[in-house]
């Protein structure tokens, strides 16, 4: 709420919102003894072991009255990071009581204001709602919460729950048992409990496989389910209705740029008959550290005293790397076991002890978009396309067909031996099945004419993949509105209850997460990597003249053959336009070559790096060339030929040669060689070689480009700076053009100015989040260039 600058002459911070802009600094976090013991400052500074902290940070920066005196650099889960230090002698600590008293008025108005907003959303939904609880996680920000809440309401007017997902640091069991303490011994009727997941969350992991930021069910299944699942629980004991209640959270909107744009007072967005309320949305860091301190709070999660900027699981896919070093010192064994099930996952791929330590280390886990290395238990569906029917092979499934079916629709059927057949009516509409046992516990399951109703196919594909994979996690339970659907110990729909809203389908793609990360296993297994080798473009490269020629011609470019072209040459020439998208199947021109002939006559290097980004995602062997050379590499042509050969036992010494051959043609004949340095040639006797170096003289526009093209490649529109510079990206400005992160994120931040609203980015303290629109295409970012 306030500006934050520094109190150089106190080692302290000051909070005042009239602070000139060029005074006002990142809100910093405070530092303890804690973390600089453990991370080896002790060498270069004594320090008391107080209470107090002695130092504050701004991402991996440290300051000691307003100057930063040193940096940790690098580092990982397993190895620490290097420090840079600039000052040595003695820190002393922060006078806190000093720092309170000239922050007292600034602290007034936030806590007032919070209490005022506490009392009035509890006034106004009061009678209302069945329950008002704080959601308790363990954290500062919950802390807080809990704090302001315990001042405004008395102890028998809300709960409080903390949702244990199994995978918390132990720093937060200690924290959560010492609250509950404190807060029972000062008020003895508060309730204070402990929702948990229905499974111990290490199998859950073995049966969906590690989440991702790609397929993140965690969150889900290990947290939200639980909480709501639980106040259900607790209500259904004593009413038949399904409860609705208020929620008081921690949520601040500086934590990142999605966060901001929360509102302080929601309904249903998290769940069904749910109102969620941001007390502290618009507080930054350093307000809640300092509340803390003014109200001499001693519960203090320690997670925070070894610098760890947030406190959530032991191991997350959306966590930084700052947060894995300090979690693999102060947590290692918790993350280690669920580390272990992401390393026997990978040695399902026959990956070496190395490979796999390297995979941990670049975080390669966090990008995967299936369940490599799940035990299904032999349970699968695979569906025989057909236009007309829907007709599916369920083997194992977890769960019945029918009894699932209850959710959209009606059933009237008949069982006879092994086959039961009959009618299932959805949405109006009737069709006739039938279910025919098979041997070793398979299902062959048809269901006739449903190839007109895309929607109600739909519904009942979802049904047939939740009849497959099922393990009841709870999720679909939590998103019922009236109770009707039970999961334990086996699926049942009270049709009594149940108003068909399909709200435990939609909720997730193939309406089951677990269905979900099996089905993109099965996928993966089944899917053919590209042969790298190819002999289409004969030995030619694309040409700068041939292009320049084709823009200036498109409309009758085979006619006029201005080139003097063999035919040899233009079958290569074809083949080029066709993988840069400027020429169709039929051989005729693109809405892109329009485009680009556009382009092309401003700015002839922005031409060829758009068309490199679209050789990226349709060749195999240039893919192959960005994601196997390192930026800065040397490769003669004929050590590349054979790596390729040794890759894939597919690809020819011959193919691969040709394939070769027209590469480094097209570097040395387009500015991609000698202007971008993608590819630089270089001769030495009869061998050739490429220096692949890369430059940083990249438009902000191909920058654009790249990223959605990135984006409708992966299927999301959120990612975070540091995953397009992790070994094996697939994709984006450093693999494909070998831009450094500096001119990166300036381009970043030139794009969020941009009046198009490109895209919005969050780069603040220990975040690096890049959110692109998802109503854009990467053919607008083209027409924007015009």
């Amino acid at each position: 709420m306030y500006k934050v600058s520094w109190d150089r002459e106190n080692n302290s911070i000051l909070l005042d919102d009239k602070t000139d802009e060029k005074d006002q600094i990142v809100p910093p976090r405070p530092v303890f003894y804690e973390e600089l013991n453990l991370l080896g400052f002790h060498q270069y500074w004594d320090y008391p072991e107080s209470d107090a902290p002695l130092l504050w940070s701004i991402g991996r920066r440290y300051f000691y009255k307003g100057e930063c005196i040193a940096e940790a650099k690098g580092g990982n889960i397993y190895e620490s990071p290097e420090l840079t230090v600039t000052y040595h002698g003695s820190l002393k600590a922060v006078d806190v009581e000093m720092m309170i008293r000239k922050n007292k008025e600034s602290l007034y108005v936030i806590q007032n204001e919070a209490m005022d907003f506490v009392q009035d959303t509890y006034k106004k939904h009061k009678g209302k709602v069945d329950y008002t609880a704080v959601a308790f996680s363990g954290g500062k920000d919950s802390q807080v919460v809990l704090d302001i809440v315990s001042r405004v309401l008395g102890p028998d007017e809300y709960v409080v729950i903390f949702t244990d997902t199994g995978m918390e640091i132990p720093f937060t069991h200690e924290n959560v048992k010492k609250t509950r303490e404190v807060y029972q011994k000062l008020y003895p009727e508060l309730k204070f409990y402990t929702a948990k997941p229905p499974k111990d969350t290490e199998e859950l992991w073995k049966e969906f496989g590690a989440p991702s930021r790609i397929h993140r069910w965690c969150c889900s299944v290990c947290k939200t389910a639980p909480f709501n699942n639980f106040i259900r629980k607790l209500h259904t004991a004593e009413h038949e209705d399904q409860p609705s209640m208020l929620v008081f959270e921690g949520v601040r909107s500086d934590e990142s740029e999605r966060r901001s744009n929360y509102s302080r007072i929601t309904t249903n967005l998290k769940q069904m008959n749910q109102i969620n309320a941001e007390i502290i949305l618009h507080w930054n860091l350093t307000e809640i550290y300092l509340y803390l301190f003014q109200r001499k709070n001693n519960l203090l999660n320690m997670g925070y005293r070894y610098g760890l900027n947030r406190i959530g699981c032991s191991i997350c896919p959306f966590s930084s790397d700052w947060s894995e070093i300090i979690i693999g010192k102060i947590a290692n064994k918790e993350a280690e076991k669920y580390l272990s099930i992401i390393k026997n996952q990978i040695k399902s791929d026959n990956q070496s002890n190395k490979l796999i330590r390297e995979y941990i280390i670049n975080r390669q886990w966090k990008k995967r978009s299936g369940g490599r290395g799940i035990n299904t238990n032999g349970s699968s569906i695979n569906f025989i396309h057909n236009n007309k029917d829907i007709k599916a092979i369920i083997s194992n499934p977890k769960e019945d067909f029918l009894e699932w079916f209850k959710t959209i629709g009606e059933a009237v059927y008949n069982i006879h031996k092994n086959k039961t057949s009959g009618q299932l009516k959805v949405d109006k509409e009737i069709f006739n099945f039938e279910i025919n046992r098979q041997d070793n516990n398979s299902y062959a399951i048809t269901l006739e004419d449903t190839g007109n109703h895309i929607l109600i196919q739909s519904k009942i594909k979802k049904i047939l993949y939740k009849s497959a994979y099922c393990i009841h996690c709870g999720v679909c339970e939590a998103e019922c509105p009236t109770g009707a659907l039970q999961l334990h110990p086996k699926v049942k729909i009270d049709l009594k209850k149940c108003i068909h809203c399909a709200n435990c389908i939609n909720f997730a793609e193939k309406g089951c997460l677990r269905a979900k990360s099996v089905s993109v296993t099965e996928g993966e297994r089944s899917m053919k990597t590209p042969k790298v080798a190819t002999s289409k473009y004969q030995t030619f490269g694309m040409r700068e003249e041939w292009l320049i020629d084709y823009l200036n011609h498109t409309d009758n470019w085979f006619e006029k053959n201005n080139m003097g072209l063999g035919n040899r040459q233009v079958e290569s020439m074809v083949a080029w336009l066709k993988d840069a998208e400027l020429l169709d199947k039929q051989k005729r021109p693109t809405e892109k070559s329009a485009i680009l002939k556009k382009i092309f006559s401003k700015d002839n290097n922005l031409t060829w790096l758009i068309i490199w980004t679209d050789f990226f995602y349709n060749i195999p062997m240039i893919k192959w060339y960005l994601s196997n050379l390192v930026w800065g590499d040397i490769k003669s042509s004929k050590e590349l030929i054979q790596m390729i050969i040794d890759s894939d036992e597919r690809n020819k010494e011959k193919t691969t040669l040709n394939g070769i051959n027209s590469l480094f043609n097209m570097f040395e004949n387009s500015p991609l060689g000698r202007e971008l340095k993608i590819g630089i040639l270089e001769k030495k006797g009869n061998i050739r070689y490429a220096k692949k170096l890369g430059s940083d003289n990249i438009q902000p526009i191909v920058i654009a480009y790249s990223l959605y093209r990135f984006a409708e490649d992966k299927k999301r529109y959120d990612f975070i700076v540091s995953e397009f510079f992790e070994q094996n990206c697939d994709g984006g400005p450093f693999i494909l053009f070998g831009l450094s992160r500096e001119k990166f994120e300036d381009s970043l931040r030139f794009l969020q100015e941009d009046r198009n609203q490109i895209l919005r980015i969050d780069l603040t303290a220990d975040l690096e989040n890049i959110f692109l629109r998802e109503e854009i295409s990467s053919m607008d970012i083209l027409k924007m260039a015009v």
